[in-house]
C-alpha cells in the first residue's frame, strides 16, 4: 500500500492534484480546503489511503494523521464511500461530525451533498459507538458557545451552525457574534 507521498505540486484540478515525486507523478484526490491552501511547484507530504476498485485505483491524501484517520473511520459506514467521505469533509470538520454523531443530530449532516437523510442517520448511529466522544462533545472555543446560545434560543442544531459559518470571520465579542448570527437566520 502507498501510505505516503511526498514531492512537489505539479498541477491542481477541482476535485484532486497532481504529486511529482523524482519524475512520478501521483494524482491524489483532497478535500478542497486542502486545494486552496497548497500551490504548484510547493513540497508537500501527504498522508494516504489507497482506494482500489476492480477498475481503478484512487489515492486519497491529508497533511496530517488525523485528518486521515477520521476519513477512513467514514469510510468503515456502509454505504459511505471515498468521494462522499471526501464530500462530508469538504463541508464539515471532524469536530462537527463528532459534535453531530454526539447530538444524534443527522440533519446536520443532510446538508452534505449526496447524503440523504437514510445515509446522514446512519451515520450517526454506526459512528456512535466508534467515536471517543468525550473529546468532542463540550464547547471548543467561542463558535461552539455562539451555537449553544442559538439552539437555546430554539433553533435547530443545523440552524444554529449555519448561522455561526456565516459570522465565523466577524469581528467582536461574544454577544456581537450571537447578535450578527441571529441577523443572517432572520434574512435567511
Amino acid at each position: 500500500m502507498i501510505a505516503q507521498v511526498m514531492g512537489k505540486i505539479a498541477s491542481k484540478t477541482d476535485r484532486s492534484l497532481i504529486v511529482d515525486t523524482g519524475g512520478v507523478g501521483y494524482e491524489i484526490f483532497c478535500t478542497k480546503d486542502i486545494l486552496s491552501k497548497v500551490k504548484d511547484g510547493q513540497e508537500v507530504k501527504f498522508f494516504t489511503h489507497l482506494n482500489v476498485r476492480e477498475d481503478a485505483q484512487e489515492l486519497y491524501g491529508f497533511l496530517n494523521q488525523d485528518d486521515l484517520s477520521f476519513f477512513k473511520l467514514m469510510l468503515s459506514v456502509s454505504g459511505i464511500g471515498p468521494r462522499s467521505a471526501l464530500n462530508i469533509l469538504d463541508v464539515a470538520k471532524p469536530e462537527e461530525i463528532r459534535r453531530a454523531v454526539a447530538n444524534q443530530d443527522p440533519g446536520s449532516l443532510h446538508a452534505v451533498h449526496g447524503i440523504g437523510k437514510k445515509t446522514a442517520a446512519k451515520i450517526v448511529v454506526e459512528l456512535k459507538d466508534k467515536l471517543e466522544l468525550g473529546l468532542a462533545v463540550g464547547p471548543a472555543g467561542e463558535d461552539e458557545t455562539v451555537m449553544e446560545a442559538i439552539i437555546n434560543l430554539g433553533y435547530s442544531p443545523s440552524e444554529a451552525r449555519q448561522a455561526v459559518r456565516a459570522v465565523k470571520d466577524k469581528e467582536g465579542d461574544l454577544a456581537d457574534k450571537v447578535k450578527a448570527a441571529l441577523k443572517s437566520l432572520s434574512r435567511a
